[in-house]
């Protein structure tokens, strides 16, 4: 057993002699050093155990056990309390830490055969675990309940269209560059060759000069192309028409048409009567063949570049095979009489439920000539009188259908207008109609706010012009989108003396329009009468028409208390809200 030695320095105060000890004297060696370290400020002492000097040879701990040294501090160190000792115990000099494995030594295991396995598992269930988090994220991408996008509005949808009258010139027509397209008339015989109808063809040429696109408007119940021969009872052509014999030389039954004259005309060539609402004999759409003529007449204007089709007198197109007599209409005004057209209905010449299959394979045989990009519409040029009747698997079979009479009548009546619009939008479900407004009971420029902001496309005359300001509006997501996702709600304020209406899509801010069609001013307190902006405080102003004349709001993007906004006299104005989560 190797000695221990052991060596002590005492740090502080050298302690007085002491005499008379009961154990060994200190070495004078180890007494010089005890006198050298009292003599040093804040001096630590260092205890170390190794051989002893004093001839002791009892090993008191493993040679890797050994304390190397101990390091006792007194209060000049900051000790935590007087006469506290401190130790630091190091580690003994020999002991090294332990390294890992070295490159050599971990290259015996590599080859392994349970290294191996354990690799081999680990690899595998690696990319097991990301295929099933992949095929999970797909899973929960395709169960996860759509919300798809909403369709883009089309050219003719975003609008606005203009119509052009016989009073327009066109060549000296300077056409809105903001006008999507322009509705041109086609008066002549669309079953003969266009180059037969000079003037109607170069019409339609200076249209699409003044225009970006031109959509051209046509009757299509007649033709006199085949007439003779059908007259002539030739086998090809007979069933063009619609032929049938009277009595005692008088119509075969009492069809009339708004003329207030009989609906058949007599050929002498024939001897009997042919059906002829509008003067002219009319097709019988009930023959496949001339169905497909029409269709023949879709190719030509194709070919010749037109942008849309719209169909004058479509409510005619078929009528009722048996040619039973009309039946009287039961509310009839009693200033009409027999032979009178409002005296009947015409539900066996009008509207019949197969005119929406009809338009609808037309309305299939344009899609498929055209591409998505420049869809062309089939659009009808009268408001549909049986909107059921123009549906398919209640689906629309024409785009835009017309609106017209909410918006000319002689007088504006709020009351009645609210009716007609919650029943046209949604109860006969027109989502995306055609507006045309003629009432003189407001300005133009009203109107304009009306029909840009309600949801479908304004129709106006070709020589206006669209004002960029209120486009601009036309074009914010709450406008342009209308379905499950958007709110639009119509109110009468003020006892039904203001027309107002919302419309709101989520993440868009609210739009607001208040229409005041009376000779006074009102004073609206829209958060208490319109229950969705019952907790809207403020509104901001984006538009009002040229004769509202309230000075503090006029100021565009100004910002207003919503329970007092003054409406001027036969003026509108549109404001901005900020929606609550819960609209």
């Amino acid at each position: 057993m190797s000695e221990v030695k052991s060596k002590l320095e005492i740090s502080g105060k050298t302690s007085p002699e002491i005499t008379n000890a009961s154990y060994k004297p200190i070495p004078e060696q180890d007494m010089e050093e005890q006198v050298a370290a009292s003599t040093r400020p804040k001096s630590v002492v260092k205890l170390k155990i190794g051989s002893s000097t004093d001839g002791e040879s009892e090993r008191m701990l493993p040679d890797d056990e050994k304390i190397s040294e101990v390091v006792v501090c007194n209060n000049d160190m900051k000790s935590p309390q007087n006469g506290d000792a401190k130790l630091d115990i190091a580690e003994p000099p020999n002991k090294q830490a332990f390294v890992g494995l070295t490159k050599e030594e971990l290259m015996q295991y590599a080859n392994d055969p349970f290294w191996v396995r354990l690799r081999w598992f680990l690899f595998v269930t690696f990319w097991l675990l990301w295929a099933a988090m992949l095929v999970g994220a797909i899973l929960i991408i395709y169960a996860a309940p759509k919300c798809d996008p909403p369709a883009p509005r089309t050219w003719y949808e975003k609008g606005p269209l203009a119509q052009l009258t016989s009073d327009d010139k066109l060549q000296e027509l300077q056409l809105d560059e903001n006008i999507q397209g322009m509705i041109v008339p086609w008066w002549g015989d669309i079953y003969q060759p266009l180059e037969n109808n000079q003037a109607d063809l170069e019409r339609l040429k200076l249209a699409k000069k003044a225009s970006k696109r031109v959509i051209v408007e046509f009757d299509p119940t007649w033709s006199n192309l085949w007439f003779a021969e059908a007259e002539k009872k030739n086998p090809e052509f007979e069933g063009y028409y619609i032929w049938a014999s009277g009595t005692d030389n008088k119509p075969p039954n009492n069809w009339v048409n708004p003329n207030n004259t009989t609906s058949w005309k007599f050929s002498t060539v024939r001897n009997q009567f042919y059906y002829a609402p509008f003067d002219q004999p009319h097709l019988n759409f009930n023959n496949s063949s001339v169905v497909n003529q029409f269709k023949r007449v879709i190719d030509e204007f194709l070919r010749v570049n037109v942008s849309g089709i719209r169909l004058r007198h479509a409510s005619f197109l078929l009528i009722d095979r048996s040619l039973s007599n009309l039946e009287i209409y039961s509310n009839a005004n009693p200033s009409y009489g027999i032979g009178q057209y409002s005296f009947y209905e015409h539900s066996k010449t009008e509207d019949l439920p197969e005119v929406g299959k009809l338009l609808y394979q037309w309305r299939a045989y344009l899609r498929k000539k055209t591409t998505c990009d420049e869809e062309v519409p089939l659009m009808v040029a009268e408001e549909l009188a049986k909107v059921e009747s123009y549906k398919v698997n209640q689906t629309l079979a024409v785009d835009m259908p017309l609106l017209t009479t909410i918006f000319s009548r002689p007088t504006f009546n709020v009351n009645e207008t609210l009716s007609n619009l919650n029943y046209s939008l949604k109860i006969n479900n027109l989502t995306w109609p055609l507006w045309e407004a003629k009432t003189k009971s407001v300005p133009r420029d009203v109107l304009h706010i009306i029909t840009y902001l309600l949801p479908g496309a304004p129709l106006i005359n070709a020589t206006e012009k669209v004002n960029p300001d209120l486009l601009k509006i036309r074009n914010n997501p709450s406008i342009m989108r209308y379905g499950n996702d958007s709110t639009f709600e119509v109110y009468g304020l003020q006892n039904n003396t203001v027309m107002s209406f919302i419309r709101v899509t989520p993440g868009s801010p609210g739009i607001l329009v208040v229409v005041n069609p009376t000779d006074n001013l009102v004073t609206t307190n829209l958060s208490a009468e319109i229950y969705k902006l019952s907790s809207i405080q403020e509104v901001t102003v984006s538009f009002y028409s040229e004769n509202y004349n309230i000075s503090e709001f006029k100021d565009i993007g100004s910002k207003h208390a919503s329970d007092i906004v003054p409406i001027s006299p036969k003026s509108a104005i549109v404001l901005e809200y900020v929606p609550k989560k819960d609209e």
